[in-house]
């Protein structure tokens, strides 16, 4: 057995949770200077905005305030889901960042169009197209990479309760996206009037936190407090607790598989031309996704069709629908969440006649059950030894075999 250590961020959520206050308690934690996080909001490309951060006392309580101030002169453009997702595409930060950004921009445009009953990409986001609205994601995202935070959960969201006026009109607390955007989270409620969790805190932490519940146990690294804007009867205050904990690598034990969140998404195609399908899967492999299918569908009207079928980490739920609409036909689109499960394995090298050649084994604890040669090395010696496929297959079979038989005597 190993022991390595993580870096583990906890949220109490005792007062909710908005983005700017998630932001300031980040930097509050003094492990990362505001001046690194500028330089990470640089590679927007935005230009008409300052942030400034400032300690402030809520309560009696002390935190950090994160502002982001926009320049009088220019008006931020009130700004579609599709624009973010280029906005992304075309800055400088990283690919993971970019991926994880667009997912969480995703689910508040869903949870935005739902409430409102038009298509995610219809909605002119007034809130989520704001500039604080993008500095907080962005940003927050920028600084869990920086501390090297490796997991995250929340304490249950303590959610307002009263009305607050949008564009819309008057809506209830808490706002209907911020309920959408918590299915399946613990919240509750202590008579409190006002605005605690927004859409954009419940984005993120919803889409971050891997678990709620009560403080884990680890050492205590730093702590650090984020203050929303209004001062309340309490703290008006989110607190970030960095732990580091103790993980033991062992060997996996018999009959243990891994598990893994996973994203199905579906279009029916009817009137696309079959040349495009080609490049079409080759931009989603190369985007991110696991698995494309191309799985034939009999349509109405009685037309042949196709059903695009894409496997997905969830940070790429952006990029993937991205890609979709841009290089197909189609104007919709299904997603479906459901869990991957998968044995461990490990990739063999085994030297044959005809050169070396690989496979991928499969283990279920400690006993192999699967196994089979790389497809694509097997391809290449095909070509450049003029051999059949299939005799190639059984090559790098039989040396494998022998292989094992050597290390067992």
């Amino acid at each position: 057995m190993k022991e390595s250590k993580e870096r583990h961020l906890y949220l109490h959520c005792f007062s909710g949770a908005s983005g700017d206050m998630i932001l300031g308690a980040l930097l509050d934690l003094e492990m990362v200077s505001i001046k690194e996080l500028e330089g990470e909001l640089d590679k927007l490309g935005l230009e008409g905005f300052r942030i400034s951060a400032e300690k402030v006392r809520r309560r009696g309580m002390t935190g950090t305030r994160l502002v982001v101030e926009e320049k009088k002169e220019s008006t931020p453009p009130l700004r579609t889901l599709g624009d973010l997702l280029k906005l992304l595409e075309e800055s400088s930060l990283g690919e993971q960042l970019k991926n994880r950004a667009g997912y969480i921009f995703t689910r508040l445009a869903r949870a935005e169009g739902k409430i409102h009953g038009v298509s995610p990409e219809e909605v002119h986001f007034h809130e989520i197209g704001a500039l604080d609205t993008v500095v907080d994601v962005v940003g927050v995202l920028a600084l869990l990479d920086m501390l090297k935070v490796e997991k995250i959960t929340s304490s249950p969201l303590h959610l307002g309760e009263g009305f607050i006026q949008v564009q819309h009109g008057t809506l209830p607390l808490p706002a209907p996206a911020t309920l959408e955007l918590l299915q399946g989270a613990p919240v509750y409620s202590r008579g409190v009037e006002g605005e605690l969790v927004t859409p954009t805190g419940a984005a993120l932490v919803s889409s971050l936190a891997s678990s709620f519940g009560p403080l884990p146990a680890g050492r205590l690294l730093a702590t650090g407090y984020g203050a929303g804007l209004k001062e309340m009867d309490h703290p008006n205050l989110i607190r970030a607790l960095l732990l580091e904990e103790e993980i033991i690598e062992r060997e996996i034990r018999e009959g243990e598989i891994f598990q893994e969140e996973i994203l199905v998404l579906e279009a029916n195609l009817d009137d696309m031309n079959p040349e495009m399908y080609p490049p079409l899967m080759e931009k989603l492999f190369q985007g991110g996704a696991w698995d494309v299918s191309l799985i034939p569908l009999h349509m109405k009207k009685n037309r042949p069709g196709i059903m695009l079928q894409v496997l997905c980490s969830p940070p790429f739920l952006g990029k993937m629908q991205a890609i979709i609409f841009r290089e197909t036909t189609s104007l919709g689109l299904r997603v479906f969440k459901g869990d991957k499960y998968y044995l461990r394995r490990e990739r063999v090298e085994v030297e044959t006649a005809l050169g070396k050649a690989s496979l991928k084994v499969g283990y279920l604890g400690e006993e192999e059950v699967n196994w089979a040669p790389e497809h694509q090395d097997c391809l290449d010696i095909s070509y450049r030894e003029g051999r059949p496929l299939k005799e190639v297959y059984r090559l790098v079979e039989e040396a494998y075999r022998q292989q094992k038989k050597k290390g067992e005597e």
